[in-house]
């Protein structure tokens, strides 16, 4: 959300102090701290964000100051942050910086919009369905007096529920791809439990499996408890819309987490989704795996079982 200590009409990171408009330097994270890398020669040095103010004597209430202030919560949505680079939209207006397909929306439109038309449909008597996003489009407009109705709001406010479907659909749009992509990690146990049964006799691959899923478990069991909030805040779309504001600051704060993880699994899950464990290369993504766990999660508390 909007840092309240920046000037609302900064929009981009540009910089003023010669020392943050070196050519090729860039505000990065290394080892998970935020720091400005620069040209040194033949090398790159790196300086931790936390010294640069006092290192080039930068006011903190400078507009450099400023900006300096917004680096480390913006690289929580991109990797690399240049001087002229825009400030992502997540600090601004709270929006997301990255785009996902139209068929996102629509699962999100079905998912909000059938709630609602289920919700109508119940105080009716009837039964109801939908089948293409744009048929709940089309049907919420129709029954936008009902909808009102039915979340609390006189109908002269119509045209607002309506608004706030479409809004609350397209914030819950993200989560469906933050799931989407999260899919093949879900189901990284099912695979290496196949290749635990394929390699039966090798204890050395048994236990390092054991191993890989004592770690994997850690990062997969906070993102479904993540998912199952949001499907608890957006499953009854009567109770999502009363609460808006707070529905929608629920499903921005698990977007912004699932994102900023995604930035570390960069193509891990899409390379498991077509993963055959019984092929040759497995062994090459289980190696790759558990680098790639125990860098983040080995300090975690886990049992890696007998």
């Amino acid at each position: 959300m909007l840092d309240k200590t920046a000037k609302p009409n900064i929009t981009e990171f540009s910089f003023t102090h010669p020392a943050l408009c070196l050519p090729n330097s860039f505000f990065t994270l290394s080892h998970g701290e935020a720091v400005l890398q620069i040209d040194l020669g033949d090398a790159r040095g790196a300086i931790p964000l936390r010294q640069v103010s006092q290192m080039f004597s930068v006011p903190p209430d400078s507009g450099d100051g400023q900006l300096l202030g917004m680096i480390a919560q913006s690289l929580k949505f991109v990797r690399i942050i240049r001087n002229g680079d825009r400030i992502p939209s997540e600090i601004l207006d709270g929006t997301a910086s990255w785009s996902i397909e139209s068929r996102h929306r629509d699962m999100a439109f079905l998912k909000i919009g059938g709630s609602l038309l289920k919700a109508i449909a119940g105080a009716r008597g009837d039964a109801s369905s939908l089948d293409e996003s744009e048929d709940a489009k089309r049907r919420m407009r129709e029954q936008a007096a009902e909808i009102a109705a039915i979340v609390g709001l006189p109908t002269e406010r119509k045209h607002e529920v309506v608004d706030r479907v479409e809004m609350l659909a397209n914030e819950l749009a993200f989560l469906e791809a933050l799931r989407e992509y999260f899919k093949p990690v879900f189901d990284i146990g099912r695979k290496l439990r196949e290749m635990q049964k394929l390699a039966r006799g090798d204890r050395e691959l048994d236990h390092q499996l054991r191993r890989i899923q004592s770690l994997l478990k850690v990062p997969v069991d906070k993102y479904r408890s993540w998912f199952d909030e949001v499907e608890a805040g957006t499953g009854e779309a009567v109770a999502a819309l009363k609460q808006f504001d707070g529905t929608v600051a629920m499903l921005r704060r698990h977007r912004d987490a699932l994102h900023f993880e995604t930035m570390a699994w960069e193509d891990i899950p899409q390379r498991w989704k077509s993963l055959d464990p019984a092929k040759d290369e497995a062994m090459f993504e289980v190696s790759r795996l558990y680098r790639f766990l125990a860098s983040r999660y080995l300090d975690t508390k886990v049992w890696f079982g007998g």
